[in-house]
């Protein structure tokens, strides 16, 4: 095929078969390109300098303005989620994510002992006052916790004592209701450090000798707890702790249940 059809074939495939993509001012180039090589004057080059074919030339222009423009049409690159470049190198933790995969956890606080039953070593009884009834003696009489936080519960066993130690009256000549016992239905009294609880002890019909003052109270607790004894409080008189003997029962002291 000479270099003319040639020439004038690669024309026609621009003009009018290019890809649609390809620029009109690449096309108009292209046609401008003369059909024919002009002819050189001077001397005669050797047979085996032949010049090189115009179509030569115009398939590398056609190649350079191709790749020009394809890299001028290249879509730009897509920016990430939030409008910010994306970034190729590793990300690099925050201050604040650093310090936190860094630092240990804080330990959780342990949970405080469980309260227990309140011991007889840890309480203090002090009778507050005394007064007569029919054929009774009855005592206000208030229980300070001296120790850790402790709760009572239950039923004391109760005797009045005087002051050489002789037993006066024991709440367990009436049987088991005068052991130390606990119930399902005793309520739970907690008590913190200092914390006190009232109750009533009603003393009837003693008909012994005559007792040492000043007369006590002892209190055994239940489940162990221990006893200990509630002596009376500053001004506070025996004078009408001991009940008047009523005939030949037996004596009987019992409380009236714990209160605040």
């Amino acid at each position: 095929m000479s270099d003319e059809r040639f020439d004038q074939d690669l024309r026609s495939v621009l003009q009018e078969d290019a890809p649609r993509d390809v620029p009109d001012d690449l096309r108009r180039r292209v046609g401008a390109v003369p059909a024919t090589h002009p002819a050189t004057s001077g001397p005669t080059r050797p047979v085996w300098r032949h010049p090189v074919p115009l179509w030569i030339g115009v398939v590398s222009a056609i190649a350079v303005l191709l790749a020009v423009g394809t890299l001028q049409f290249r879509p730009a690159p897509q920016s990430s989620v939030g409008g910010a470049p994306s970034s190729t190198g590793s990300a690099q933790p925050s201050p604040s994510t650093a310090a936190g995969a860094n630092s240990s956890p804080s330990p959780t606080p342990s949970h405080a002992a469980a309260v227990t039953a309140c011991r007889a070593a840890n309480l203090v009884g002090r009778i507050l006052s005394w007064q007569g009834a029919a054929g009774s003696r009855i005592a206000d009489v208030e229980v300070t916790n001296t120790a850790a936080p402790c709760f009572v519960r239950g039923t004391p066993a109760l005797q009045l004592v005087d002051a050489s130690g002789r037993i006066l009256l024991d709440s367990a000549t009436a049987g088991p209701s005068g052991q130390p016992h606990v119930t399902s239905t005793d309520p739970t009294f907690e008590l913190i450090p200092g914390a006190h609880l009232r109750t009533e002890v009603q003393a009837s019909n003693y008909c012994g000798a005559a007792p040492a003052a000043p007369i006590d109270i002892a209190f055994t607790l239940p489940s162990g707890g221990g006893r200990f004894v509630s002596r009376p409080g500053p001004g506070v008189s025996s004078a009408e702790a001991v009940p008047p003997c009523n005939g030949p029962t037996a004596g009987h002291i019992e409380m009236n249940g714990w209160r605040r």
